[in-house]
């Protein structure tokens, strides 16, 4: 069986000034936190819960999902945000790798910044006071402390292409296409290991409710305007959300940020209901976001406002943290995969169920 080929990058000039530019800022990886390499932090984490003010809400988190994963509960992460691009991607992909997390529900972008990096290519740490003028002429983009170089983007825009071209042409859900994207990757020429891969040979489902607006949306607008042929369906993506949540009985939620994601990975036990499946509804949930639940927002809102609108059970246990991800999410992780070395824990197989 030949291998899958990564299209080539575009060849887009610069002077000789940018092109030594332009390395010298993108010199600097960010790098990924692998949570093998640092030291045990349980009993630091236990210390917390013990303590007060996010602290104790982190050490209580930590406890919860130890608590939730040593179950047959199926356990949810909704993510959004920078998260991969900031150094949480090899995180991600041991989590999956070792159980600890049955499906995904993500925003698409974390998918640009998975494939940027399974093609090869890094982000890039940085000063926030570069002049932006001057890295939208070098063709490079800015999240806020870090950089990735638009060239790069644009291959990974003709890779969800070149994905897109390569199966059958029909409607395909957000986590139909997301599989087989890890099914492309898996047997694809010179690629790193990626979220998507892990996800695919660990059958954990990958749901991408606000697809069309990544790379993977703009790379399936470029292959559909050459040649109509496969498309997203968001209602056949409902409809499954709806059923994976009727088929996995006690189920929690993790989430990381807020926003489409938070929503539609709550919401499911609601879509469920409404196409008259009898489920449960979420026991358990952990939040991480630095959102004020003051403004009315999705993402600032608590899980416990949820339980109003028939998403989470009443008596759900619930941690709320206020804080930024890219601190509290390796500590969360970080703490239930030491405690879990010794314990083996079984994953739902949640893509079988389709």
């Amino acid at each position: 069986m030949s291998k899958n080929k990564i299209p080539p990058i575009d060849n887009i000039e610069l002077t000789k000034e940018q092109i030594e530019r332009k390395k010298e800022l993108l010199s600097k990886e960010v790098k990924q936190i692998v949570i093998e390499d640092h030291a045990d932090l349980t009993s630091l984490i236990d210390a917390f819960s013990e303590s007060s003010f996010e602290a104790r809400n982190l050490g209580k988190a930590a406890k919860l999902y130890h608590k939730q994963i040593k179950t047959d509960t199926a356990i949810l992460w909704s993510l959004s945000g920078s998260l991969f691009s900031a150094g949480l991607r090899q995180i991600t992909i041991d989590a999956i790798r070792n159980n600890l997390v049955d499906a995904l529900v993500c925003t698409g972008a974390l998918f640009e910044q998975d494939m940027l990096e399974a093609l090869g290519h890094k982000h890039y740490i940085c000063d926030i006071k570069l002049n932006d003028s001057e890295l939208q002429e070098l063709y490079i983009d800015r999240v806020y402390d870090h950089l990735l170089d638009e060239i790069a983007l644009r291959q990974v825009d003709l890779t969800y292409k070149r994905i897109a071209e390569s199966i059958q042409p029909k409607f395909y859900s957000s986590r139909e296409f997301m599989n087989l994207s890890g099914k492309w990757l898996s047997n694809a020429e010179n690629v790193q290991d990626s979220v998507m891969q892990a996800a695919f040979e660990m059958n954990v489902p990958i749901f991408i409710p606000a697809i069309n607006d990544c790379s993977i949306g703009i790379g399936l607008a470029m292959q559909n305007n050459e040649k109509p042929t496969m498309s997203i369906d968001s209602i056949k993506d409902l409809k499954e959300i709806a059923f994976l949540k009727s088929k996995c009985g006690d189920s929690g939620i993790v989430v990381v940020g807020g926003g489409v994601p938070k929503n539609y990975s709550q919401d499911s036990v609601v879509m469920a209901e409404m196409l008259g499946y009898e489920v449960d509804k979420h026991k358990f949930g952990i939040q991480i976001s630095t959102a004020d639940v003051r403004d009315g927002g999705l993402s600032g809102s608590t899980l416990r406002e949820a339980i109003s609108w028939g998403k989470n059970d009443k008596n759900m246990e619930d941690v709320m943290i206020w804080g930024e991800a890219s601190v509290f999410f390796p500590l969360l992780i970080g703490y239930v995969s030491n405690k879990m070395k010794n314990e083996e824990r079984k994953g739902r197989s949640l893509n079988d169920v389709f």
